[in-house]
């Protein structure tokens, strides 16, 4: 079996430790040949941190470029590392902070781009530890795989362009030739714009239950409320997602999150619960009413 050739494209904001421990795992990864790695390396108030980032690209001969705090963006620092800096036909996106627990994982991931079958894959998030984010782990991301194509819009509405480029496999000519994120400074949701992309123009995504990483956030009130308020301001901004319903598939989380919850006892979650869910919904409709509307 040949191995396919892959770019890899790593955003990094105080990531110093968890750059270096996915250096250090990559050559783990079996039947892939990682021929490039490319870190936006947004400048963060840590100097000493910031400079040793860059000093361990040097010596493991990883591409970096810096990004301003001011001008980041999800969507063009992404954009940018593709377009300028990728040179192989498929390119693997991660978020510092996954953990790669299977070999097997990047395989799995974008096997089905180099043979064609898709144009766009994501691979499966768990999260070992009992609290709400496992929950929204299994909702998300199930045990089984499945491809996503024009036809299942109309079914599935708003969630036809779920996706995550935490760990997401795509293939760069399709990238290009549909523009990418379209140049659009987004605060987050840059994959769920890509695959309405792909999907109206015809091409499959594929979710990739075997390939699996470790990634989850545990965020204080603060951070969960701009995360969904970015969320919503990303609807606003975007508003070609507005004829889709959202709020069943909102609904449908919540509520499994719960039965979840007392299904395993688990106390803390369920206390939790009310406040989670209040604190998500609120960050969304605050985001929502944001004003500028960009595509």
């Amino acid at each position: 079996m040949n191995p396919i050739k892959v770019d890899l494209v790593i955003p990094v904001l105080d990531g110093y430790e968890e750059l270096k421990y996915l250096l250090s795992v990559f050559k783990q990864q079996q039947n892939i040949e990682i021929t490039n790695i490319v870190v936006p390396l947004t400048i963060s108030n840590d100097t000493d941190q910031d400079n040793k980032t860059k000093d361990l690209c040097k010596q493991k001969g990883v591409i970096v470029f810096n990004v301003d705090q001011k001008e980041f963006s999800h969507s063009l620092v992404r954009e940018k590392a593709i377009k300028e800096y990728c040179k192989s036909d498929i390119v693997i996106l991660l978020t510092d902070d996954i953990k790669l627990i299977d070999p097997m994982a990047m395989y799995n991931l974008v096997k089905d781009i180099a043979n064609g079958e898709v144009v766009y894959t994501y691979g499966r998030q768990i999260c070992s530890k009992r609290r709400i984010e496992r929950y929204v782990r299994e909702y998300n991301y199930p045990s089984t795989s499945f491809v996503t194509t024009k036809d299942d819009i109309e079914t599935k509405q708003i969630k036809a362009f779920f996706a995550s480029d935490a760990f997401a496999g795509l293939n760069r000519n399709i990238f290009l030739k549909l523009n990418g994120y379209q140049g659009l400074r987004l605060p987050t949701n840059e994959d769920m714009l890509y695959m309405h992309s792909l999907l109206t123009n015809g091409y499959k995504a594929k979710y990739c239950a075997d390939a699996v990483v470790e990634h989850y956030h545990s965020l204080p009130p603060k951070k969960l409320y701009k995360r969904y308020y970015e969320s919503g301001k990303f609807f606003k901004m975007v508003p070609v997602f507005d004829k889709y319903n959202k709020n069943s598939s909102g609904k449908k989380l919540a509520f499994y999150i719960l039965k979840e919850a007392f299904k395993h006892f688990d106390i803390i979650s369920i206390i939790r619960w009310p406040f989670n869910m209040a604190i998500r919904l609120i960050g969304m409709k605050k985001g929502l009413k944001y004003g500028k509307k960009e595509y």
